[in-house]
C-alpha cells in the first residue's frame, strides 16, 4: 500500500513541482498560486519525511535534493494532500481486494493453486497439503485480503510454513493482527 500511496504522491508532486527533464520548474507557491505550505524553508524533519516518501522501494540511490525539497514543500507541509494520497491508496487496495474476491468466487481452487506457486521448492507433498489447507480455512473475503496485501506470499508464506512444520493447531492467517502488521509486499 505504501508503494501505491507513494506513486499517487509522486504524480501529485510532478504536477506541483514540474518534471525532472530540466525544463522550467515551478515551485508549489507559483504553480498553485498561493503559499499553502507555511513560511520559510522546510525543516530538517520535513526533509527526512519527504526523502522517505520519494524513496519508493527503498532504493540505494538517494533522490536528488531538489526533488526532496519540492516533496517537502508540496506534500509534507500540506497534510491535506498527503491525506488524499492515503485515501487513494486505500481505495486502490479496496478495489484490488474486490476484484480478487470476484476471481475467488469464479475459481477458488484455481486462484489458490496459482497463489501456491510461491511456495518454496523442495517442500514435501505433505507440507504443501498442510500449507494449502491453511489457506483453504480462510473465507473468500479473507483470502482476497491476504492475496492483495501479500501478493507474493513473502509474509504469509513463512507464517503458514512455520505453522505446518511445528504442527501448530491454529492458523496464523485467521488472526487480524498478522495481516495488519504485514502491510504490503
Amino acid at each position: 500500500m505504501r508503494v501505491v500511496a507513494a506513486v499517487a504522491v509522486a504524480l501529485m508532486v510532478l504536477s506541483a513541482c514540474g518534471d525532472s527533464s530540466g525544463g522550467s520548474h515551478a515551485s508549489p507557491t507559483t504553480s498553485i498560486g498561493a503559499n499553502l505550505y507555511g513560511p520559510g524553508a522546510p525543516t530538517a524533519a520535513q526533509l527526512v519525511e519527504a526523502r522517505r516518501l520519494v524513496n519508493i522501494g527503498d532504493l540505494a540511490q538517494q533522490p536528488p535534493a531538489r526533488v526532496v525539497k519540492c516533496v517537502a514543500e508540496a506534500v509534507v507541509r500540506n497534510p491535506g494532500l498527503d491525506e488524499i494520497a492515503n485515501d487513494i491508496a486505500q481505495m486502490s487496495k479496496d478495489l484490488r481486494q474486490a476484484v480478487m474476491y470476484a476471481y475467488l468466487q469464479c475459481g477458488f481452487s484455481y486462484i489458490l493453486d496459482s497463489y501456491m506457486r510461491f511456495a518454496p521448492a523442495g517442500l514435501s507433498h505433505q507440507e504443501l497439503a498442510c500449507i494449502r489447507s491453511k489457506f483453504t480455512q480462510l473465507d473468500q473475503q479473507r483470502l482476497a485480503e491476504v492475496i492483495v496485501l501479500d501478493p507474493d506470499a513473502g509474509f504469509t508464506g513463512p507464517l503458514v510454513i512455520h505453522a505446518c512444520e511445528t504442527n501448530a493447531p491454529g492458523n496464523p492467517l485467521l488472526h487480524n493482527g498478522a495481516l495488519i502488521s504485514m502491510g504490503g509486499s
